[in-house]
Order: C-alpha cells, then structure tokens, then sequence
C-alpha cells in the first residue's frame, strides 16, 4: 500500500536516494535504477490501464446513450399523463352524454304527456260545447213547446 507524502517531504528524500552510501563506504547512484524501475513499473501497468480507459470511454457513451433513451421515455410518460387527461375528460364526455340522453328522455316523457292533456282537454271542451249545444236545443224545445202550448191555449 502507498501512501502520499508532501512535496516538501519528497525534496528531503530525494537527494538521500539518489546518493547512498554502503556500509562498505562505496558511493552508489540510484538515478538510473530508479528510472529504470519507473519505466518498467509503467510498462507493466500501461496496457491495463488503457484498457481501463478505453473501456471507461465506452461506458461514458453507453451510458449517454441511456440518458438519450431516458429523456425519451420520460417525454413518453409525460404525454401518457397527457393522455390520462384527455382519458378522464371523455370520461366526463361519457357522463355528460348519458346526462343528456336522460334529459332528452325526460322531455320526450313531458311532451307525450302534455299531448295527452291537450287531447283529453279539447275532448273535455268537445263534450262541453255538445252539452251547452244539447242544452241550448232542448230550451228552444221547451221554449216551442211553450209557445205552441201557449198558442193553442190560446186558440
């Protein structure tokens, strides 16, 4: 496991690397070693982590294509709930028609009726003028019978 240091820290060390001297008293240059194993080090790990990189572009497209794909269903939610709207305002069609047809049932049931009245009160009116008629043609009966009663009384 490595762990940070500050670059303060690495000033420090760096110097003491690159010279150390052995036990033996003989000077030893880590320089070359040290970019030797660096580059080795990059070498070793270079081709998994363009692997790594490559696939993390992939991923990055994969998934904006996904964010693509999303905002287009999102807008096919949005007009289903547009839809519902227009379902429940047909919904409310529906009532309104079936409020009408029961208007209109009403209306027919009120005008059949008052043809009925109107028939039954013009027979009403019909009996009523043959009655006031029959009345008017039985007093001018009585009123003959009298006139002829009273001129053949007076005869």
């Amino acid at each position: 496991m490595m762990t940070d240091i500050g670059e303060q820290a690495a000033v420090e060390v760096q110097p003491k690397i690159e010279q150390c001297e052995s036990p033996n008293g003989i000077r030893v240059d880590f320089t070359q070693a040290t970019v030797n194993l660096a580059q080795g080090l990059l070498e070793v790990y270079r081709p998994p982590l363009e692997q790594v990189k490559k696939e993390l572009i992939e991923l990055t497209n994969k998934q904006e294509t996904l964010i693509g794909h999303m905002h287009g269903e999102n807008a096919k939610l949005c007009q289903v709930q547009e839809n519902l709207d227009i379902n429940e305002m047909f919904t409310t069609i529906k009532i309104y028609q079936a409020k009408l047809a029961n208007i209109k049932k009403d209306m027919t049931s009120v005008h059949e009726r008052t043809n009925k009245l109107k028939k039954r009160a013009t027979r009403f009116q019909q009996i009523k003028e043959k009655e006031v008629l029959l009345k008017e043609q039985r007093e001018q009966e009585i009123s003959r019978e009298h006139e002829l009663i009273g001129k053949s009384s007076g005869s």
